[in-house]
């Protein structure tokens, strides 16, 4: 039982990336003892010998979602680096990552996630990135009994289907959306709003939040649009948008089709402001240029804020991949040092942390301060976080509410 405590990046052509149907695993998994010390692809090193956990890793390292993806992976073998180098969990137990590409297609995320559990013997599984994947694969850890911890699914279902061994280390939609309503009606004064969302659990949800919370805003839904991942033209559903004149726009996708967007309504003269969730991306401002100019954010964390946590993370990101990123790379490596806390804790109370059981119960009652600010999880495994608004000026994020 828990207890109630509680960021462009391109795709390297050259890279390989791991499929998830055959050999999608980069590091050698299971017990360790006896065997010679090797290094993965991704840096990541296998322990000479001695104890070892293994953590799963499923995130799209191909398709549409892939550059979130990457980010994500790299955040997290960041983390696991870093603890590796100190000796390890507890200072001697080395962690092996087993990571597989699930594509960001649901039915993929599933032979992934038997991949891990079945294959790899995974202990405790980070990801995925979309909702729908999430959905789809924690049936799998649930049944296996192994703690599974998304730092990007923000549905609300995820965490509302009464599974005890998922959590959600990111700001379910319903906070995102009442946290944009909020800012928008009490410090812009708005009354009415158009939302364009993608066809996708994470996008229809949002649609639906919208619905149901805007009255306590005093807001007003004018307009409701949806489009398909990977559509081009938006032309329709702008022009129906923009009849409806309501006092802004509220964009809840992914960053490909919102740059596509932005540029569409710079082409037709549509200008509202724009606010939303699920974009914050270093594509977004590569792809989208001008058009994105003045977008808003909402999102739990961003390099643009001073903190000295923050600022450190950023620092060293940038100095190992060179790249940009979003929030999911913070609050990936922040899930590793759940885990990590977690392990120790059950360790120090004598208990076995290899039960997945009793290993579920050490990460449902984490207080971790992290980079992400302070981590707890609530009885269904969802966290709760203060959220920064952003706006992109001159290509840069600028902090506009905190």
């Amino acid at each position: 039982m828990r207890k109630c405590l509680a960021w462009g990046m391109a795709i390297l052509s050259a890279i390989t990336l791991i499929g998830c149907g055959s050999n999608a695993s980069s590091a050698t998994t299971g017990s360790a003892a006896g065997q010679s010390s090797s290094t993965t692809d991704n840096g990541a090193s296998t322990p000479a010998s001695g104890d070892a956990f293994t953590l799963g890793l499923i995130c799209p390292l191909s398709g549409s979602s892939a550059v979130s993806g990457q980010i994500l992976k790299n955040a997290t073998e960041m983390a696991v680096n870093e603890i590796n180098a100190a000796g390890g969990i507890n200072g001697s137990i080395q962690i092996v990552l087993a990571e597989v590409d699930d594509e960001g297609v649901p039915a993929t995320s599933v032979t992934a996630m038997q991949k891990l559990v079945e294959q790899d013997k995974v202990n405790v599984v980070i990801g995925s990135q979309a909702s729908s994947c999430t959905l789809a694969n924690m049936e799998i850890t649930k049944a296996a009994k192994i703690p599974q911890i998304t730092p990007a699914s923000s549905n609300v279902a995820v965490t509302q289907a009464g599974n005890p061994y998922i959590y959600q280390m990111t700001a379910t939609d319903e906070l995102h959306m009442r946290n944009i309503m909020k800012y928008m009606a009490e410090e812009n004064g708005a009354k009415t709003f158009a939302i364009l969302y993608e066809s996708s659990d994470f996008g229809t949800g949002g649609y639906k939040i919208a619905g149901n919370v805007c009255a306590d805003y005093n807001l007003e839904m004018v307009a409701n649009e949806v489009y398909n991942a990977g559509d081009t033209d938006f032309s329709v559903v702008l022009g129906k948008m923009q009849q409806a004149n309501p006092d802004f726009f509220i964009f809840w996708g992914y960053h490909t089709e919102v740059a596509m967007i932005c540029k569409q309504m710079q082409q037709y003269g549509i200008s509202y402001p724009m606010i939303g969730q699920g974009y914050n991306s270093p594509e977004l401002t590569n792809l989208g240029g001008a058009a994105v100019e003045g977008i808003m954010i909402d999102t739990a964390f961003d390099a643009a804020n001073p903190d000295e946590k923050v600022q450190e993370f950023d620092k060293k990101y940038t100095e190992l991949y060179g790249e940009g990123y979003d929030q999911n790379a913070p609050q990936s490596y922040d899930a590793v040092y759940v885990i990590k806390d977690a392990v120790e804790r059950c360790i120090a109370d004598g208990k076995d942390y290899k039960d997945g059981e009793v290993l579920n119960e050490y990460i449902g009652s984490t207080t971790w301060d992290g980079v992400t600010g302070v981590t707890t999880f609530d009885e269904n495994g969802r966290m709760d976080k203060e959220l920064l608004i952003i706006t992109i000026e001159n290509g840069e994020h600028k902090i506009v509410k905190n």
